[in-house]
């Protein structure tokens, strides 16, 4: 194996490990986002269990203040959940962007690692195209030459360049 095809295989193989990094740095993302949605989720059902317990607080005839108490002090438990959601989704969305910040320099690093990886493949094919062109002159040389040392003899077996040896008439 040439130094050209040790550093093709040497980028190829860069190549797979980047690859293999932006792969990881995908499902990294996508782990995110569904830790998103699902803080999200839980900081809209927060809200609608505030809003319900806050409409039966409303529609209610006949309660004790005890019962309101009670329920007022539900409705700050379920602020304090819904603050602690709101927090927790914050957080589930600064993860996600640093993620998806990884995944693109994962990306970028990858695509440097292609246009190398091109830019290599396109020396050695060069390299290539050099060699055979210098195999194509190099036969050319040598079949040229045999041309005239095949000429050569034949003028020497024929004598001079248009005397050849002709019979008695």
């Amino acid at each position: 194996m040439n130094d050209q095809q040790r550093r093709m295989h040497r980028i190829d193989r860069l190549a797979d490990v980047r690859q293999s990094y932006v792969t990881a740095a995908e499902g990294r993302v996508r782990e995110a986002e569904h830790l998103v949605r699902m803080r999200e989720e839980a900081a809209e059902e927060s809200d609608r269990q505030i809003r319900r317990v806050r409409e039966e607080i409303a529609y209610l005839d006949h309660s004790t203040g005890e019962e309101i108490q009670n329920r007022e002090r539900y409705i700050f438990t379920l602020h304090v959940r819904a603050r602690h959601a709101r927090e927790a989704l914050e957080k589930a969305r600064k993860v996600l962007d640093s993620r998806r910040h990884e995944w693109r320099e994962s990306r970028r690093d990858q695509m440097v690692i292609e246009k190398v990886q091109e830019r290599r493949l396109q020396e050695w094919q060069h390299s290539v195209n050099v060699a055979d062109q210098q195999n194509v002159d190099e036969m050319t040389v040598i079949r040229h030459a045999r041309d005239q040392i095949h000429r050569r003899s034949v003028e020497s077996d024929n004598g001079p360049a248009g005397f050849a040896d002709e019979g008695p008439e």
